[in-house]
């Protein structure tokens, strides 16, 4: 992935709490690293100095490093009696009046996310396994990588974490560039109402406090889910991160869309990190993974639905085997399987026999209780159902620009919801054909995107209604016919 417009790499002179200190800029000039001769609140040993790690918000640097980010910050109205502190403040608590809630909200809208603005989401080292192994996709709470930047030890990223892990030597994250603002949502609880009500005992990781901010004493850090809690594609050179005590950051994986591998960036030197991911064989360079069938990119080319890749920036080109294409791409769109179990929204996830993978769009206690969903991360509840009980499952189409400009997404009916998402099957004229034909319950078999997706009809569990403890396999032969797993249908 590469990194924004750089600021000098030399250290320059900036003024933090009206005090001198020489530093260097990090993250594209989104932070700053500190450097002091005697040891201070918050500064930790550094070879024969100190230092600790600062937002580029809160320092004063003639260098203008907060501009090269390329990324808007947090504005605050300017009015009477309100400052930082007041924000923070109000956006702590769950329970703020309507007043309040209106100032909050007005500067969580100045936090947006626009092509090409470079996302992280805190892995533990049980999801970073899982990541190298699965579809490259993402889901659930993520943060811009600019509002973060200055979290860089692991002590310090404990407060991003969503998936609680008792490794507190080194953290993970994956980074990835977003391709639309229309793919993210903010956390506030006009978006998700029902997370904000679940108890601690249903939840992982801290609790969602509607307020579109990071539970947090210290810092005011924005927080965005993906759009309704569905998986986005990864985007090209999508980066696994580790982080060590001292501060560094060290990219270990790399994601390559034309080959659908994880490559290993790391070298011996950070052998030890790359070990304590569970379940890795030693040595092995290489992480290959399969394409998706319930979520994806397409794009028309020649009058053809294909399958495409993303690397905001550059564009849209087609999947090519081996090399980036340079075949023009138009109409590329995202799309994404939905269905509804028990009078619940749920996404589904991939399939497993007679059982299908699904997460619920929307959770609430009501609906975690009528599912018997598990929190697998924050904010994140899914579990198994039946094929048999599944009705409307339907493809969710987002029509994306197909330039890198800042024009809205475009509808491919007149359904609309999260900005720019349209609905198959919600009534009125329907969007334009999946990449293939459609998912369904009968019998038979199609090919979507290069690989043979089984549908067929399904038989009522005896053990419906409870969840189901097989796992999805990697994948699986029936009459002789290649399937890619985990599918829908």
């Amino acid at each position: 992935m590469q990194a924004p417009p750089a600021a000098p790499t030399g250290t320059t002179e900036i003024v933090w709490h009206e005090r001198r200190y020489r530093a260097r800029a990090i993250a594209g000039g989104a932070a700053f690293e500190l450097y002091s001769d005697i040891r201070e609140d918050g500064f930790h040993p550094s070879g024969g100095a100190f230092h600790r790690y600062v937002h580029a918000s809160e320092v004063t640097s003639p260098g203008g490093e907060l501009l090269l980010t390329g990324v808007a910050p947090l504005s605050i109205p300017v009015m009477p009696g309100v400052d930082a502190a007041t924000v923070h403040r109000y956006s702590q608590n769950p329970r703020i009046g309507p007043a309040e809630r209106a100032l909050v909200s007005a500067v969580r809208a100045t936090a947006f996310v626009t092509i090409g603005t470079r996302m992280v989401k805190p892995l533990s080292r049980h999801q970073v396994a899982r990541q190298l192994t699965s579809a490259p996709l993402v889901s659930g709470v993520c943060y811009r990588e600019f509002d973060v930047a200055h979290l860089r030890t692991p002590d310090d990223r404990v407060v991003l974490s969503g998936d609680p892990d008792d490794a507190r030597d080194t953290s993970f994250a994956l980074r990835w560039k977003a391709i639309c603002a229309c793919d993210y949502q903010s956390t506030e609880a006009a978006n998700f109402p029902g997370l904000v009500t679940v108890p601690g005992r249903e939840r992982r990781g801290s609790m969602i406090l509607g307020t579109g901010f990071l539970p947090s004493g210290t810092h005011l850090i924005p927080e965005f889910a993906t759009a309704g809690f569905a998986d986005l594609p990864l985007t090209a050179r999508a980066e696994i991160l580790a982080y060590t005590p001292d501060g560094a950051e060290i990219s270990l994986f790399q994601y390559q869309p034309q080959t659908n591998v994880w490559d290993r960036m790391a070298g011996a030197r950070h052998r030890d990190l790359v070990n304590r991911i569970p379940g890795l064989e030693t040595g092995r360079a290489l992480f290959r993974t399969n394409p998706s069938v319930h979520a994806g990119l397409v794009g028309e080319h020649e009058g053809e639905r294909v399958p495409v890749t993303a690397d905001p920036g550059h564009g849209f080109s087609v999947y090519a085997r081996g090399a980036t294409s340079r075949t023009p791409v138009t109409r590329p769109q995202r799309f994404y399987t939905r269905a509804r179990w028990r009078d619940i929204e749920v996404l589904a996830l991939g399939r497993n026999e007679d059982w299908v993978r699904v997460r619920l769009s929307q959770p609430d206690l009501e609906a975690i209780m009528a599912t018997d969903a598990t929190c697998v991360e924050r904010g994140i509840y899914e579990c198994w159902a039946p094929l048999a009980e599944l009705e409307n499952p339907r493809m969710v189409v987002v029509d994306y620009p197909k330039d890198d400009r800042p024009a809205p997404c475009l509808p491919a009916g007149p359904a609309r919801r999260f900005g720019c998402l349209s609905f198959a099957q919600f009534g009125g004229p329907s969007p334009p054909p999946p990449p293939r034909p459609p998912l369904d319950f009968g019998c038979g078999a199609h090919r979507m995107h290069g690989h043979v997706v089984l549908h067929c009809a399904g038989r009522r569990s005896p053990v419906a209604g409870r969840r189901s403890p097989v796992a999805g396999r990697r994948s699986r032969r029936r009459s002789g016919v290649s399937q890619a797993w985990p599918s829908f249908c």
